[in-house]
């Protein structure tokens, strides 16, 4: 009988009954983001299929002294053959392992006669070792997934909550608890209780999925049609995440086809595997080195522009500062002070804060206005990136007055804070920069968090720095 998961060691049974929900202590705002648990809990999978596949790579790197194990290993790696699954079925990688073989070979062609392609290396002398190289992954492949398989029958599972009361969330858990080898097992529902009597407990309403996830500590909810209105179950969904839980979602009308990306099948159940998020990746922390590196860069190449931007402002200011000082509420919704180019002296505190605009005022002399309008303003935010407040790319902050006033006003808006702060960020490329939709820049920012890249990073850079190069905003 598959029971709770244990609150002092994850994903392991305990027996006797659940504690009760309402037990639970008010959850603290902001969430502190922890690492996925379901990916530690996996780590012996990833590492067989590691110890199988250098292996046998390895006798064929003996047998014709050729090619070096580490190079096929991380091409698979790239193909994303160690990713935790529910399923494994060497039919579907091989049309992987076979691209993956062929990069090796092509390159060990190419190393082989650094002066161009050798034909005769590539045409015949790989064959000979090619076929045996694919051979041997896929027949480590079979060995080691027939091991998995077998294992996942012997073990318990690793903890999930079905998320939705229907019959179909009930049709869900049945197909996961009948079959081990998906390495899953639902404890119960959240969400209303089904039309006949479900084979688990049902663990609270859908409006306490966030306290249950913190109850009960899953390693996956598996998000199966509940009664929830959409925003509602997006913005429960992104905290839920934040507790190392991976979420897996029946598609809606899966049933067309839709679907893609990271889907797998549950006895013909589509479950499309949600990212993480992204502090919780792995690759993560390259972010904050690119950060680092850029802002040292332009603090270093920019410093001519920098002195010549600091002398306008202090002949247009005269007595005030060249550097503007001002709250801005930040990642996880901690304030930090941000730096700009003076553009204009506010009358008094309050004005800083409340006042939405200033491109209008007459206040603004040339040198703001010229600052405002090429975003040269914005440059002493590098300093703010090196202090790890900001990032290069991100949502951009926003004052504590209006912070207040957007969250109880646009749904997702508390959501940009997920990530740090940028000096731009993809709303911004979009044209949506100072007096222009609240709305429009959530659905951006947040769109820009899912599908967080270094590749998007990068993209939105180099749009940034092409728009201020240019006379026309991007």
């Amino acid at each position: 009988m598959y029971q709770f998961a244990s609150v002092v060691r994850w994903g392991r049974a305990t027996a006797g009954p659940a504690p009760a929900l309402t037990e639970c202590p008010s959850i603290p705002l902001p969430l502190p983001v922890v690492p996925v648990r379901a990916a530690s809990a996996g780590l012996g999978e990833a590492i067989l299929l590691l110890l199988l596949d250098g292996s046998a790579i390895a006798a064929i790197a003996y047998l014709t002294g050729v090619i070096a194990p580490a190079a096929l290993i991380l091409t698979l790696a790239l193909a994303g053959l160690y990713r935790s699954r529910l399923t494994r079925s060497v039919l579907d990688d091989l049309p992987r392992i076979a691209v993956a073989t062929a990069v090796v070979v092509a390159g060990g062609a190419l190393l082989a006669d650094p002066s161009g392609w050798a034909p005769r290396a590539l045409v015949v002398v790989p064959p000979v070792w090619a076929a045996g190289l694919f051979a041997s992954v896929v027949a480590a492949r079979t060995l080691a997934y027939r091991l998995i398989r077998r294992h996942r029958r012997r073990r318990p599972g690793r903890a999930a909550i079905v998320v939705g009361g229907g019959d179909f969330a009930v049709r869900v858990a049945d197909a996961l608890r009948e079959d081990r080898t998906y390495g899953i097992a639902p404890v119960g529902f959240v969400g209303p209780p089904a039309l006949h009597q479900p084979t688990l407990p049902v663990l609270a309403p859908a409006a306490d999925l966030e306290r249950a996830v913190a109850r009960y500590k899953p390693l996956h909810l598996i998000v199966a049609f509940p009664a929830i209105p959409d925003s509602d179950l997006v913005r429960t969904l992104r905290r839920c995440r934040r507790y190392g839980v991976t979420v897996h979602v029946v598609p809606r009308l899966f049933e067309l086809a839709v679907g893609g990306g990271r889907t797998e099948f549950v006895r013909g159940i589509p479950l499309a595997r949600l990212r993480p998020e992204p502090a919780q990746l792995r690759r993560w922390v390259l972010k904050r080195l690119i950060d680092v590196a850029g802002a040292l860069a332009g603090l270093v190449l920019l410093a001519p522009v920098f002195l010549l931007c600091a002398l306008a402002v202090k002949v247009e200011s005269r007595r005030n500062g060249v550097l503007f000082r001002q709250e801005r509420v930040g990642r996880d919704g901690k304030p930090f002070t941000i730096l700009k180019f003076r553009s204009l002296t506010p009358a008094d505190d309050r004005e800083s804060q409340v006042k939405w605009n200033i491109d209008n005022d007459l206040r603004l002399g040339r040198v703001g206005r010229l600052l405002r309008f090429s975003s040269l303003d914005e440059l002493p935010q590098l300093v703010n990136v090196l202090r790890g407040e900001m990032s290069l790319v991100g949502p951009r902050p926003e004052r504590q007055f209006f912070v207040d006033q957007f969250q109880r006003t646009y749904a997702g808006y508390a959501d940009r804070h997920r990530v740090p702060a940028g000096i731009t960020g993809w709303a911004q490329i979009h044209g949506l920069r100072g007096d222009t939709s609240i709305e429009e820049r959530v659905r951006f920012d947040n769109h820009y968090i899912e599908h967080w890249s270094l590749g998007l990073d990068i993209k939105i850079i180099l749009r940034t720095v092409g728009s201020m190069l240019s006379i026309h905003r991007v």
